[in-house]
């Protein structure tokens, strides 16, 4: 998935099975960075547990190649889906001018 993709509408897999003759899975990394970018092509992935791994990856490339416009939308997701549509894991990135509930530094260090 590339992170500087133009965006198409909202992120669906396409319903077509997409399986390998060894069986390996295909899973999609649809982005939503302000515009929902969808991935048409996905990947064969070992595990769901590999495709956790890879939307992590791919959302840290998002915000190094395209950091300056996270402080415009305020969130950055990956969002994987399985060959059926179905949605395996959403991860975002947020930022806030404000500290997280709850955060506060250690005596001390202020």
């Amino acid at each position: 998935m590339r992170p500087d993709a133009e965006p198409i509408g909202v992120p669906v897999a396409s319903s077509q099975t997409s399986r390998r003759e060894d069986g390996l899975p295909r899973y999609f990394f649809h982005t939503q960075n302000g515009d929902c970018v969808r991935d048409d092509q996905g990947e064969e992935m070992k595990s769901v547990d590999a495709a956790r791994e890879e939307a992590v990856a791919v959302l840290g490339e998002i915000l190094r190649y395209r950091g300056a416009s996270f402080w415009e939308t305020r969130a950055f997701s990956v969002i994987v889906t399985d060959d059926d549509g179905e949605t395996v894991v959403s991860i975002t990135a947020s930022a806030s001018n404000d500290a997280p509930d709850g955060w506060t530094l250690s005596d001390g260090l202020q």
